[in-house]
């Protein structure tokens, strides 16, 4: 074999099968060599894991990069390298111009791939905020270009709508949605914000007169019937067409039986859930307040219980961060709960997170980790088995990790242009050392080596489905 251009030698090689000692040749950016280090060619660079985890690089597949202070390109700038430093080597955020959400995706899309080749760390594929009938029927065209992830926001209706830029989908621009995507075929899916606004405007109504100032107003005001009802409608759609349905960020216990249930009967459907919804309740005013404003809410530890839970049987199979409300922290918190703007970044906590909080407090196996963070979403999002795996002609995508590392979260060690994060002030368990793209190391002991426009745009063109379960 000729040279490599990267060994990683000594290192515990973690995927959803076991955890094996392993070393890792690269070459040209692809794995070509797993094995025992005495049969690893000669290298360029040898990288000793020193005893470390090696995962599959983490995906993150639902990141918000167009909303509040910056434009896409800015914060593509800023927040592949916060993602990074989690040992996030894909993100895949959503599209919107935020200045006319009714664009047509077709010219906005050279745009957004151009920041990609200017600005990115890591590597980047994209979904599409839908908000209009036309860019419903623009889907094929779309896909054409890779894009094939479409989120519709069976929310946002009213004064959220302005907030966000957003425009809602009624039903009926659902149900084609769902029509066209079946047409598109694998990896096509709707992604859908399921909330139902009508319940939701009636209560914040009630709590904002009764002068309501707390973290659980905004979860009271945004009940888990909203969530469920809403939930429920998305997937009977799914059912009746027979079309590909991928829910974000559940936070409702109960959502997690109806998901199994239908995946039971057959129907499409895959769940999603958030770091925040598996280590936050509506009870931690004290400790996040205004910080932890969030859509959908936090819920509280019975439904949290349940989603670990979900995770572990595989009902629910994709884990994202939701990474948005990229402002300064006085633009966060405002002057209210009410006026408080939902979100928070959080790719680069996606892993570390996960670790600690479910990892190391026994909730959840490394082997089911990285298929949570990386492999299925990998699956799912049509980028397997390029990427979220180890294996000899994947990309060498890796995150090395000290398990047992303890750290305080800190806004200057994560580096994304908020100047605050939900975790800050926490003492976190597990944190990557090294973060690897395609065999270059982006990110080394926290800091940032890699170079701006090295990330590249990852297109996902219709393709056979592969086998695993819940892709």
């Amino acid at each position: 074999m000729s040279q490599a251009d990267l060994v990683i030698k000594g290192g515990k090689v973690v995927s959803e099968h076991g955890i094996r000692e392993q070393s890792i040749a690269v070459k040209d950016g692809k794995i070509v060599a797993l094995g025992e280090q005495e049969s690893m060619p000669s290298a360029a660079r040898t990288l000793d894991a020193g005893g470390h985890h090696v995962f599959p690089g983490i995906i993150d597949p639902h990141i918000h990069l167009q909303t509040f202070s910056n434009k896409f390109d800015i914060n593509l700038r800023t927040e592949s390298k916060s993602a990074a430093i989690g040992g996030v080597t894909t993100i895949i955020p959503t599209l919107l111009n935020r200045e006319d959400n009714q664009l047509s995706f077709l010219e906005h899309f050279p745009w957004c791939k151009e920041a990609v080749d200017k600005y990115a760390t890591i590597d980047v594929a994209f979904s599409a905020v839908l908000g209009s009938t036309a860019q419903i029927r623009e889907i094929p065209e779309m896909a054409r270009l890779g894009i094939s992830s479409y989120k519709f926001y069976m929310a946002y209706t009213q004064d959220e709508a302005s907030v966000f830029g957003i425009s809602a989908m009624d039903d009926g621009q659902v149900l084609e949605g769902l029509r066209v995507i079946k047409e598109v075929g694998y990896p096509a899916m709707m992604m859908v914000h399921a909330e139902n606004m009508t319940i939701i405007h009636k209560l914040k109504g009630e709590y904002i007169a009764a002068g309501r100032d707390d973290l659980k107003a905004w979860t009271d005001a945004r009940p888990d019937i909203a969530e469920e009802e809403a939930t429920r409608r998305a997937i009977w759609y799914a059912k009746e067409t027979g079309s590909r349905l991928y829910i974000v960020h559940m936070t409702i216990g109960r959502g997690v039986q109806w998901v199994r249930e239908a995946q039971a009967q057959g129907v499409d459907v895959i769940a999603e859930t958030c770091p925040h919804y598996l280590v936050l309740t509506k009870y931690d005013n004290d400790r996040v307040g205004r910080l932890g404003k969030v859509n959908p809410p936090l819920r509280d530890l019975e439904s949290q219980e349940a989603l670990w839970e979900g995770i572990r049987n595989g009902a629910i199979s994709c884990v994202g961060s939701d990474h948005s409300t990229i402002t300064p922290l006085a633009d966060k918190v405002q002057e209210d709960i009410w006026t408080a703007v939902p979100g928070f970044p959080g790719s680069g906590m996606l892993l570390p997170i996960m670790l600690s909080e479910g990892y190391h407090k026994g909730r959840i196996s490394l082997e089911k980790l990285a298929w949570v963070l990386s492999t299925n979403n990998a699956r799912v999002w049509g980028l397997y088995p390029e990427k979220g795996t180890i294996q000899v002609g994947s990309d060498a995508d890796f995150a090395i990790v000290d398990i047992d590392r303890k750290m305080t979260v800190s806004p200057e060690y994560m580096q994304s242009f908020a100047d605050w994060g939900l975790y800050d002030g926490w003492e976190v368990t597990g944190w990557p050392t090294h973060t690897i793209v395609r065999g270059e190391v982006v990110m080394e002991h926290g800091k940032i080596v890699g170079r701006e426009g090295y990330g590249k745009y990852i297109p996902r063109y219709s393709r056979p489905r592969p086998e695993g379960p819940r892709s």
